[in-house]
């Protein structure tokens, strides 16, 4: 018989081993993918980290070239392109923890490509919207490339760095220090406003408005009095800014003259005096010092006599030359007689000889409580000089043509009153005779106290005048630099003394159109420096009177000569007049600026590209 086939079960064990044996397949796939992807993301992440640091690197070494760069510009003006590629102006490397191989954008190793423009006039770039300068424009890029890293992450740094002059009397307002700004009646501000310290503006019951660009490089503008002005306690506000868009501007660019890296008012104060030894008197730095640009200098005696004028031509291999007097005066002084029988007489003469248009002139300033030891050009007979064959007629033709020229007639004095300051006292310069001025222009710098009698620079050809603001139709380009600048009216007299009341020291309607530049006595929690409203200085009582200012305010200093602090009005320095003051648009446009016009120096970083 045939017996049934019978099947054994398949042993479990074998199964249980495929099933562990695929799930440890998939894990190991798994795990594998996993170190695979942590693998990638570590290499990515270290690529990225070190393309990171490589960029750092590049843009560190371009720093560093910038930062030559703004050294140079700020101290004498950028140097050739080859002292900026040399390898010492990499950074260091010392304690970095990946070490760069530096080279241009050509691949030269240790160099950094640096490329700069051509100077032009133009008009400047939006962070300094409304003015024109010479601007220049400079580019700088590095690549930085890892050393044994392993990976060859290179990154490249691209940036392109404006660097300008600008001319200081476009601004309606310009300060070295913190602006204050109080009026007590209302007053209109048509131009830009720049302050490197604080601004501090409030307005009266009628308001103050800034109708453009106004930007302080210190902390902030403020509508609140400075802490350090005690005498406008508890204003505040009333200020409108017509222009708002990221307007008022704090912590903006600070603006220097290029005199150094030290912009301080001690620092500043220089320039208004003979250049230090070893400046180069043709230099661009060297021409921001009137001195070297004025066309006469006048000096004197350490007694206030001797009057001693110069024609100055830097083209010449002998830049001053004496000016001879133009005025010959001789005067009788006595007879005698040696022969009483026939009576023969003898006449005795005295001969001196001066110059037609400067003296010296002594007066009293109620502000300083101060005689005033000045010496005093006569504009109007400054201007026949200029026209006299015995006078500067050469002088003016050696400005103008032949092979020393200057390209433009005389239209700068530089004044040195070498008199000592004392407390019986002080040096000074003043201007008078001077609503007619020679053209093209006239500007008067000096380190010392300036004052301006009567009307300044209202026509240009005796028949038409331009008195009112806004009106500087019939003007020249003009300036007046001193250590603090003070107007006289034409009524002013030298007879006036300590004793002679304010309400005897009457005035008339008087216009200035000039730009201004001086110092100030800064608010110190005893006194109010008088803010912009009191820059111009008085003397005498002008209620109710009009003083008419077209211009531009620049204070850069604090006083050196004439110190003592504002004083309110209603006392016995001055009573405060109409004041009807503005900024002269004539100045925006470079052919009317004043003669010896000082620049500012900036620098705007106006691209950034990383590659």
């Amino acid at each position: 018989m045939q017996l049934p086939k019978t099947i054994s079960p398949r042993p479990s064990g074998g199964y249980a081993l495929i099933v562990t044996m695929c799930f440890l397949a998939v894990a190991l796939i798994a795990y594998a993918s996993m170190m695979n992807w942590v693998s990638t993301n570590a290499h990515i992440t270290k690529r990225n980290n070190l393309f990171t640091q490589s960029q750092a690197a590049a843009e560190s070494a371009t720093e560093s070239v910038l930062a030559y760069m703004v050294r140079d510009y700020f101290n004498q003006g950028l140097n050739p392109v080859s002292v900026y590629t040399d390898s010492t102006n990499l950074p260091s490397q010392s304690n970095w923890p990946v070490g760069f191989q530096f080279s241009d954008t050509n691949g030269n190793p240790n160099t950094t490509s640096v490329s700069i423009g051509l100077s032009a006039w133009t008009t400047l770039p939006a962070q300094y919207a409304g003015l024109n300068g010479i601007g220049q424009p400079v580019e700088i890029a590095s690549q930085a490339t890892p050393i044994n890293s392993g990976e060859n992450i290179s990154a490249t740094i691209y940036q392109n760095v404006w660097f300008g002059i600008i001319p200081i009397f476009q601004f309606a307002i310009f300060y070295n220090m913190d602006l204050e700004i109080n009026p007590g009646a209302a007053m209109t501000i048509n131009g830009r406003v720049h302050s490197n310290g604080n601004i501090y503006a409030t307005g009266s019951g009628s308001g103050l408005i800034f109708s453009t660009n106004v930007e302080a490089a210190a902390t902030n503008v403020y509508t609140t009095p400075s802490p350090l002005d005690p005498q406008n306690v508890g204003r505040s506000g009333n200020v409108t800014f017509t222009d708002t868009d990221n307007n008022p501007l704090s912590h903006a660019l600070s603006l220097a003259l290029p005199i150094g890296t030290n912009n301080s008012s001690v620092a500043v104060i220089g320039i208004l005096g003979i250049p230090p030894a070893g400046t180069v008197a043709n230099s661009t730095n060297g021409q921001q010092y009137p001195y070297n640009e004025a066309d006469i200098i006048i000096t004197n005696d350490y007694y206030g006599t001797n009057l001693l004028v110069y024609y100055q031509n830097l083209n010449n291999a002998n830049p001053q030359t004496l000016v001879p007097m133009d005025i010959t005066n001789i005067t009788i002084t006595g007879y005698s007689s040696t022969n009483p029988v026939t009576h023969v007489y003898y006449t005795y003469y005295a001969t001196n000889t001066y110059y037609s248009f400067t003296t010296n002139v002594t007066f009293y300033d109620y502000r300083e409580s101060q005689q005033m030891k000045a010496v005093q050009i006569d504009v109007g007979k400054f201007r026949t000089w200029l026209t006299n064959s015995i006078g500067g007629l050469t002088y003016q033709n050696n400005n103008l043509t032949g092979s020393y020229a200057k390209g433009h007639g005389i239209d700068g004095v530089y004044v040195y009153n070498s008199i000592s300051n004392s407390s019986s006292q002080t040096p000074a310069v003043r201007v008078i005779n001077g609503s007619r001025l020679p053209p093209p222009g006239f500007t008067v710098a000096t380190p010392f106290p300036l004052y301006v009698e009567g009307s300044f620079n209202t026509t240009t050809d005796g028949v038409n005048f331009s008195t009112t603001l806004g009106d500087v139709t019939n003007t020249y380009a003009a300036a007046l630099m001193g250590d603090a600048v003070t107007i006289l009216s034409a009524g002013w007299s030298d007879a006036y003394n300590s004793s002679t009341s304010l309400t005897s020291r009457g005035t008339s309607t008087t216009t200035i159109n000039a730009a201004c530049l001086e110092g100030i006595v800064p608010s110190n929690g005893t006194s109010y420096s008088g803010g912009v409203e009191n820059f111009l200085r008085l003397l005498e009582n002008w209620s109710g009177v009009t003083i008419y200012y077209n211009g531009s305010i620049v204070v850069l200093f604090q006083s050196q000569y004439n110190v003592h602090p504002w004083q309110a009005p209603g006392g016995s320095v001055y009573n405060a007049p109409v004041r009807q003051w503005g900024f002269d648009t004539n100045f925006q446009n470079p052919s009317l600026l004043p003669p010896m016009t000082p620049s500012l120096r900036a620098w705007y970083r106006s691209q950034w590209a990383s590659w």
